[in-house]
């Protein structure tokens, strides 16, 4: 292996000769290395890949970081395989079998408040354009380290703007433009700089180049005196957002960051959106003005004798579903065991443990059933006819359709998990069929007079400025103003709300995707209020109770109370569906609704546009009235003109 380690590394430096991609292929391929063993490439199978990517997910590695190892060892496999000239060579990475998930994530900028913090403690002339020019300029912190004196061009003419040449990834060329202010920046500098032989413009205090990693750790210094934590590629993020909240098309504004493909700037435009932010602001303006919040006649909530108990932490939560893999035999339990260390870094860390939960709840009910009435004694004897029984079983006890579609869909998850490692799973299990289901429900909704009457009372029940008060009426808003799952609105963290931009961005939703939610009027004085009490700990989730963040049984109950009193039948994925559908019914697009709630396929969206009917009346009126008013009416034809039946034209075009 460390032979062939040579060659490669002799030709991603051939490839790659300006470029650090040699030194992060090969410090992947040496951590590999070292937790396999120096063993012949060629014996190298994708069961080793499978340890691999398992000994990295209990090593507490993020899943881009495992993607990024993989992605190094199949480039590394590829070569060695056009290196021997072997056509038929497998490559042991498998990237429908190995690759995890990530979803899409939105890009990290830097808030305003945040970036004006940090240039506030520099008292560097050289600092200031060094990271000016990332926040002002988007050049990347390597950009920044190569940019040479000949790169500059000063303003041509007195309206004119200065420009940089700047060499990026792949050694592509750009131009960026100066603003007025950040060109003086960049002279500040410039004057300043010591006389000295090299030609880049960024020297560290020794009159050397400055290099990468001495700019991060400047700008980490400059992070802790201003008591912010954030890296120097968050000021590129933040200067493609401001480009696209003031309405940059997203083709220019590649050109100006250095992407080649358009799915790469996106990502910015998906974070800065304000068509879409538009419509939502009038619409919500519209509907909050609907609801009457005064109303006398709502009792008041009665005192809460609701008690909390202590909570499990995360990491030892795993643990305890581990514990319950006793009552399972033990080719059985291995196989659950794998398949939950492999699922629990892509659960959401809020709801990981009940899924784990539920999961562990239907293979039990599975196996109790198959060890009373089927002989099973590993995957080899489990056969599609013995789920099948099961199913049929469950179906003659009563259980409804939706409970065993979600039961064997939770299965057949597992059972694709074990067949991509060798589990020899019987093909037919995946024939297994699910019963239809009988009809297709409408999604549960509130009526705007039940939800009218729900947040009346809640509102009410919480204008004191008591720490209870503050945190059910922002928790309550969020949800029903932002239309977030519960499980969103717990992992909400300080560094995702953004108040004065009037948006939140809301990272890890279904499945796995970042989207911006934004924030209404009483929304923002709800949050901003509860802010100014919630309590100063090490802790950043949004929402604490009892300076922890809490559990999602804590807010369903506290929900419900609150709908109980005044006889509304509430819980908060309901008030996700009631957001949708208000929206739909004042006429918000459907694509625009879609990324709102954070949906992947418009079809799921779409079962919302069954049920505003309201809407649909309406604009069945409209479209009539417009085409009845382009009917030519009797009284206002030509009298005078001969009236020609169709039937006599067309006998008379055949003649």
């Amino acid at each position: 292996m460390i032979s062939a380690l040579a060659r490669f590394e002799q030709y991603l430096n051939r490839r790659f000769s300006h470029s650090s991609t040699p030194i992060h292929y090969l410090s992947d391929l040496r951590i590999f290395i070292r937790s396999h063993g120096d063993d012949p490439p060629e014996t190298i199978t994708a069961v080793d890949i499978d340890v691999f990517v398992e000994a990295q997910l209990k090593a507490g590695m993020s899943i881009a970081t495992i993607n990024r190892r993989l992605a190094s060892l199949h480039t590394f496999f590829e070569f060695l395989a056009g290196e021997s000239l072997e056509e038929s060579r497998p490559n042991p990475v498998v990237k429908r079998r190995h690759a995890l998930k990530t979803g899409f994530r939105l890009p990290r900028d830097a808030s305003d408040e945040e970036v004006a913090r940090i240039f506030a403690v520099m008292n560097s002339a050289r600092d200031e354009a060094m990271f000016g020019l990332m926040v002002g300029a988007g050049l990347r912190v390597g950009e920044v380290a190569s940019l040479c004196l000949a790169d500059i061009e000063g303003p041509s003419a007195p309206d004119s703007l200065a420009r940089l040449i700047v060499r990026g990834k792949g050694g592509k060329e750009r131009i960026v433009w100066l603003t007025d202010s950040l060109w003086n920046t960049l002279k500040a500098w410039l004057t300043e700089r010591p006389e000295t032989e090299s030609v880049q413009v960024f020297l560290n205090w020794r009159g050397q180049p400055i290099t990468k990693n001495g700019i991060q750790y400047i700008f980490k210094r400059h992070s802790d005196d201003a008591g912010v934590t954030l890296s120097c590629h968050q000021l590129r993020h933040t200067y493609a957002r401001r480009l696209a909240e003031n309405g940059l098309p997203v083709e220019s504004l590649a050109k100006l960051l250095g992407h080649t493909l358009l799915q790469t700037t996106q990502r910015y435009i998906d974070g800065a959106n304000p068509a879409l932010y538009a419509d939502f602001s009038a619409i919500m303006a519209k509907l909050e003005t609907t609801l009457v919040h005064d109303r006398e006649d709502v009792p008041p909530p009665p005192p809460s004798s609701r008690t909390e108990h202590p909570r499990t932490a995360p990491e030892a939560k795993l643990i305890i579903l581990r514990e319950r893999l006793k009552v399972f035999p033990p080719w059985l339990a291995e196989a659950i065991d794998a398949y939950l260390t492999w699922r629990w870094p892509t659960w959401r860390e809020q709801t990981a443990y009940t899924l784990g939960r539920t999961f562990l709840g239907v293979v039990r009910r599975l196996w109790s059933w198959l060890e009373k009435n089927r002989h099973i004694d590993g995957w080899g004897t489990f056969k599609r006819g013995d789920l099948q029984v099961w199913l049929t079983s469950r179906l003659d006890d009563g259980v409804k359709n939706t409970t065993i579609r979600n039961d064997l869909a939770r299965f057949r998850s597992f059972l694709m998990f074990l067949d991509s490692r060798d589990y020899g799973i019987d093909p037919g299990l995946f024939r297994v069929r699910p019963p239809r289901e009988s009809q297709s429900p409408l999604p549960r909704y509130l009526s705007e007079t039940d939800y009218g009457w729900l947040e009346t009372n809640i509102l009410q029940a919480t204008r004191e400025e008591n720490y209870g008060a503050c945190f059910d009426r922002a928790w309550f808003l969020t949800l029903s103003h932002t239309g977030i799952r519960l499980s969103e609105l717990l992992d909400l963290r300080l560094g995702d709300l953004n108040i004065p931009k009037g948006f939140i961005v809301i990272r890890g939703g279904k499945p796995g995707r970042d989207r911006i939610a934004y924030l209404t009027p009483s929304l923002t004085t709800a949050l901003s209020r509860y802010l100014r009490i919630r309590p100063d700990i090490d802790d950043d989730h949004v929402y604490l109770l009892r300076g922890r963040s809490p559990s999602p049984r804590t807010i369903q109950r506290r929900l419900y109370v609150y709908g109980e009193q005044v006889n509304v039948e509430v819980s908060p994925h309901r008030l996700r569906h009631t957001f949708a559908t208000r929206l739909l019914n004042q006429g918000m697009p459907i694509h625009s609704l879609r990324k709102l709630l954070g949906h992947q396929n418009l079809n799921t969206t779409q079962i919302y546009a069954r049920v505003y009917d309201e809407t649909l009346y309406q604009q069945f009126q409209d479209a009539m009235s417009r085409l009845e008013n382009q009917i030519l009416k009797p009284h206002e034809m030509d009298m005078d003109q001969e009236f020609t039946p169709i039937v006599a034209k067309k006998e008379k075009a055949v003649a």
